[in-house]
């Protein structure tokens, strides 16, 4: 793991022997050698105390005095360099960047310009921009070339870059023969929708050249036979036959009886004649009778001896 010491500068930006290391400022001292301007002195004020609250573990409280004193003196190093340092124990990685990236625009002096570029060398370390965490080393050992913590740090970002390339690289190939497989997998699935598209299509053909088949052989038996009739149509028209032929059977009937045959008794001379016969019955069937009765009464008139 690389050494993420973040630099803490608690020293006056004025003082000639600028370290990299951790620095107490005695609050109370009074400068001799150089004067603050008033507003300078306030932003001074605001950096000590968010100094006393990061080294007392209250990192929210020392962020806020920390952006006061940028809010006053924005050529304040102490309080960038501070500043990111509290983003980056936060873990506000994005954030210490931005601050560091400020820090060294602002910075002056080569030992500035190292202890700039080594905290914004760390913020991209944790991020993972391999790439930028090198030229931040990079720069910040063109200011400080003896710095062996700068130099492991410079190392270790290279190798992680190396490793990064490399995943890159095998991400990329990976997706392109993925990329391939699936283009190969597509051409063959439409390869073998097309073949069985012309399997339908055949299918369809042969089906359709059937069917056609069928409808004109059926249209040609159907030609060659009588229309076959609905069955109560059939009915109906077999009761209005008989009802002809009865009306038929009726008018001969009545023609036959008008109009008697050559050689044939009419219908009233047939009554005569069978009243005639009746009449004549009757009176034969009276002498009968009268012969019966007087061979009783002779019968009778004899004696019985």
């Amino acid at each position: 793991m690389f050494k993420n010491n973040f630099y803490f500068l608690i020293i006056f930006i004025y003082t000639s022997l600028f370290s990299a290391g951790i620095y107490a400022q005695d609050t109370t001292r009074k400068m001799s050698t150089v004067t603050l301007s008033e507003t300078a002195q306030k932003a001074e004020n605001f950096v000590l105390e968010g100094n006393q609250l990061l080294v007392d573990g209250n990192v929210i409280k020392s962020e806020q005095q920390y952006r006061k004193a940028i809010a006053t003196d924005k050529k304040n190093l102490k309080a960038e360099y501070n500043l990111g340092y509290s983003f980056y124990k936060t873990q506000n990685y994005t954030e210490a960047v931005l601050r560091n990236k400020n820090a060294v625009q602002n910075a002056v002096t080569k030992p500035e310009k190292h202890v700039a570029n080594h905290n914004l060398g760390n913020a991209y370390m944790q991020i993972k921009d391999y790439e930028k965490a090198v030229e931040a080393y990079k720069n910040a050992l063109r200011n400080q070339p003896l710095d062996n913590e700068t130099r492991y740090n410079l190392a270790l970002a290279r190798q992680k870059k190396q490793e990064q390339d490399q995943q890159q690289q095998q991400d990329q190939d990976n997706q392109e023969n993925k990329d391939q497989k699936d283009q190969k997998d597509q051409q063959n699935k439409d390869s073998k929708d097309q073949d069985q598209n012309k399997d339908q299509n055949k299918d369809q053909k042969d089906q359709n050249d059937s069917d056609k088949e069928n409808d004109e052989g059926k249209e040609n038996e159907d030609s060659s036979k009588e229309p076959e009739n609905d069955p109560e149509e059939e009915k109906e028209q077999d009761r209005k036959k008989d009802k002809d032929q009865d009306a038929k059977d009726n008018q001969e009937e009545q023609k036959q009886n008008a109009k008697p045959k050559e050689g044939a008794l009419s219908r009233e001379q047939a009554k005569s004649l069978l009243e005639a016969m009746a009449e004549e019955e009757k009176k034969v069937q009276e002498k009968v009778n009268a012969a019966k009765a007087k061979s009783s009464k002779s019968k009778k008139s004899e004696k019985d001896w």
